[in-house]
């Protein structure tokens, strides 16, 4: 990162806590100098040796993320939880989308992770962990735009034309994008994947179902992975693809309600004509950006984990120190002293592990056997966490009036999307087993 990015989101802060009128409580001011991030002072601190202290700027746009979240989502729970509760979407409206989104725009939380090239903080790995783990604390689905993963994807895919054409209006909030990997046969192992894209002159022709699709209802674009047949007799393989919104042959073929208010699509492609130009990356390579992306939504997510357990303890916590059973408060009784002692070691180790494979993303590591490993450790101690926090404030804990139920169901899924636990055990261990890690 060079220290432009760094500047833009202190500049952003230091707007931020300088309006009178802002709800925002004030923090301390960004200081006049910034240490430029070189990439020789980079490697010079690397040679150093391990630090684990955050750059001061990412200390500060981590405040920032704070006061976001607190200010900004939090008090937006009870709505959400009464909308749950009426068997409505645990989604924000429109309108208060677009006045989160302005609100990020205002207070410098956008393309945190984008190349300033393109306008963007460039923040690393390391920093994104930090402002995701912050979200993960609010049952509010919202994320500092643009969505990463797909961001990522299209950073390491894209060619020129369709960096103006399909990353840029994203990255600028202007579109909606979605995913689809998943088919009803092909989760978790993508070699199943029968979904075929054969070309024809200078068109593919795209023929099959995908699954499990996030904003299906609002996409302007999907990307796709299908096996590719080029038709010239030369090798195919999993190839992305980009089709948009409304091309013939296209449908979204139903709508899947899932557990906690969530809502997913089914997309069909039959005869599904796309220009050739619409190709990302190259024939038979569609796995490594699409691993890309996994990466970053399995850090993603391990942060959001981290959130989401925290916000469990501190619930957990407060009731503990009101209770009183048989004559003494909870947080006298050794179960729960040993509960939240647990918990609160597990949540920091998995921060540590967290940090540590964002550190080694950022530096070019392969990290597939850490993320996995990442990936069923953070869900699963924030399912504990949670858990813990239900039993703790009994009946209550089991009402629609409080967070801790869509807590528990949004982990209860993340268990299962991007790899459920037990395929992400079988790959670390296979790596172990092979001598690969």
């Amino acid at each position: 990162m060079t220290a432009a990015g760094p500047h833009r989101a202190l500049a952003a802060l230091s707007r931020c806590c300088s309006r009178s009128s802002s709800s925002l409580p004030l923090v301390r001011a960004a200081p006049a100098t910034l240490s430029a991030w070189s990439s020789q002072s980079q490697r010079r601190s690397f040679s150093e040796g391990i630090s684990f202290r955050h750059p001061e700027e990412h200390e500060m746009v981590r405040d920032l993320a704070r006061r976001f979240v607190d200010d900004f989502l939090m008090p937006l729970e009870p709505t959400l939880l009464e909308r749950e509760a009426n068997g409505e979407k645990l989604r924000l409206t429109p309108e208060e989308n677009v006045k989160l989104k302005e609100t990020c725009k205002e207070l410098g939380l956008w393309g945190l992770d984008l190349p300033e090239e393109f306008d963007g903080v460039d923040l690393p790995n390391t920093a994104l962990v930090l402002l995701d783990e912050e979200l993960g604390r609010t049952i509010v689905p919202f994320t500092f735009p643009p969505d990463s993963p797909n961001l990522h994807m299209m950073m390491s895919a894209c060619n020129e034309e369709q960096r103006e054409r399909y990353m840029l209006p994203y990255s600028r909030g202007e579109t909606v994008s979605a995913i689809g990997i998943s088919e009803p046969g092909a989760g978790a192992d993508p070699r199943r994947m029968t979904m075929k894209a054969v070309k024809e002159g200078d068109s593919w022709v795209l023929n099959g179902t995908k699954i499990w699709i996030t904003r299906g209802d609002l996409m302007d674009h999907i990307i796709v992975m299908a096996q590719a047949d080029p038709g010239d007799g030369s090798d195919g393989g999993i190839t992305a693809f980009f089709v948009d919104s409304g091309t013939p042959g296209m449908t979204v073929s139903r709508d899947i309600k899932m557990i906690g208010g969530q809502l997913t699509f089914e997309v069909a492609f039959e005869d599904c004509r796309i220009p050739a130009k619409n190709l990302m990356g190259e024939i038979g390579k569609g796995f490594a950006p699409m691993q890309t992306r996994l990466t970053r939504r399995r850090l993603e997510m391990a942060a959001w984990s981290i959130g989401m357990a925290r916000r469990a303890v501190e619930l957990l916590v407060e009731q503990a120190n009101q209770r009183v059973l048989f004559g003494s408060k909870l947080a006298d009784k050794q179960a729960i002293q040993w509960w939240v002692a647990d918990l609160s070691t597990k949540i920091h180790a998995t921060r540590m592990m967290a940090l540590n494979c964002a550190w080694k993303q950022d530096q070019g590591m392969d990290v597939k056997t850490e993320a996995s490993m990442l990936k069923f450790y953070a869900t699963e101690m924030a399912t504990d966490a949670i858990d813990k926090s239900m039993q703790a404030w009994g009946a209550m804990g089991m009402t629609k009036d409080m967070p801790l139920h869509i807590l528990s169901t949004e982990i209860r899924t993340m268990r299962i999307y991007d790899g459920p636990s037990e395929v992400h055990r079988m790959v670390v261990g296979r790596s172990l087993l092979k001598g690969y890690w």
